[in-house]
């Protein structure tokens, strides 16, 4: 039994943790705020990761056509920040909050986050054929990765990972000092644990749901952005991706962003380095299962512990572990 676990494995492994994280935490926050679950929170990763590819076409040209890029993308990635904030308001102002005012119950809700994400899994596919055929020197619009990155290294890491860690650290920190040292995130955490008793003291909780579903947007921007150092990005990759997402958020608990993180990193991790581990173990090649990974645990975290891992009251459950032994 040899188990055989490659730097570039691990780091590929990094990147798409960090990348569920982004994920999770955008989705844990607009159902803390509008009790949606948001089906179309992929599509929106790829609103971002598309918005990316865009700027880098304009911006490198021909280079695109071996997606070598040896310039910073910060650029880009701003971009897909917006694009994917712009993406997450029109959702919810066009789509949701019309719903909720005739009535709409979570369900009907629901399915309509379904419609938005083929509505925008659709129009990708179009704005794929449009810059592909307005710079053909750009190469493919589908199936395209930031490459470079990831063979560059720095310190002993690929690029890649040390820009998605930075990402991602500085993404949760401004969302921290949001929640905790403004008044307005203080309205925010406001609106999530009691939204009419919030509104009765003067908050205006609409916009505190628009604020929600802009950085949920743009933080699945900003990941969409990142899938691109760890995997090929076409339309519908984050449609494929979205049950990865849903899992973490459960796992960690949906009413917990700090359990968004837990569980982005414990399905991440589990989806990769943990299947290629047992199949080095067993001698089966497990990895070829892994999508099954977020289902399994899906499945486990609501038949043992419901409200996720921030849900468990872990002191509890050490003391009834020491009293029998």
């Amino acid at each position: 039994m040899v188990i055989n676990l490659s730097p570039v494995y691990i780091e590929n492994s990094l990147l798409f943790a960090n990348t569920l994280v982004m994920l999770a935490v955008g989705l844990t926050l607009t159902y803390l705020t509008t009790k949606v679950p948001n089906f179309a929170h992929g599509s929106l990763a790829m609103v971002g990761a598309y918005a990316l590819f865009t700027i880098a076409a304009i911006m490198f040209g021909n280079q695109l056509s071996q997606l070598q890029l040896a310039q910073p993308l910060g650029l880009g990635f701003a971009a897909a920040f917006l694009a994917g904030a712009f993406a997450g308001l029109l959702e919810y102002l066009l789509v949701l909050r019309p719903l909720q005012k005739r009535g709409s119950t979570p369900l009907g809700l629901m399915i309509a986050t379904l419609g938005v994400d083929l509505i925008l899994l659709g129009v990708l596919n179009i704005f794929a054929d449009i810059l592909r055929g307005m710079n053909p020197v750009t190469g493919t619009t589908r199936d395209w990765r930031l490459k470079a990155y990831v063979i560059q290294k720095v310190a002993g890491l690929s690029l890649g990972v040390w820009i998605s860690f930075g990402i991602m650290i500085g993404s949760l920190v401004a969302l921290y000092l949001l929640l905790t040292r403004t008044r307005f995130g203080i309205a925010m955490r406001a609106s999530i644990e009691n939204p009419a008793l919030a509104q009765v003291l003067g908050v205006n909780v609409d916009l505190v749901n628009m604020v929600s579903w802009i950085l949920a947007g743009g933080f699945a921007g900003l990941a969409g952005g990142m899938m691109a150092f760890v995997q090929r990005i076409n339309p519908a990759t984050g449609s494929i991706e979205v049950v990865a997402v849903f899992a973490a958020s459960i796992v960690g608990g949906l009413h917990s962003l700090l359990g968004a993180v837990v569980g982005g990193y414990v399905v991440g991790l589990s989806e990769t380095l943990l299947t290629k581990i047992l199949s080095d173990i067993t001698g089966v090649n497990l990895v070829t299962y892994k999508r099954a990974v977020p289902l399994i645990f899906i499945i486990v975290t609501l038949l043992v512990a419901p409200e996720g891992i921030m849900g468990i009251n872990w002191r509890r459950l050490f003391s009834r572990i020491r009293s029998r032994k």
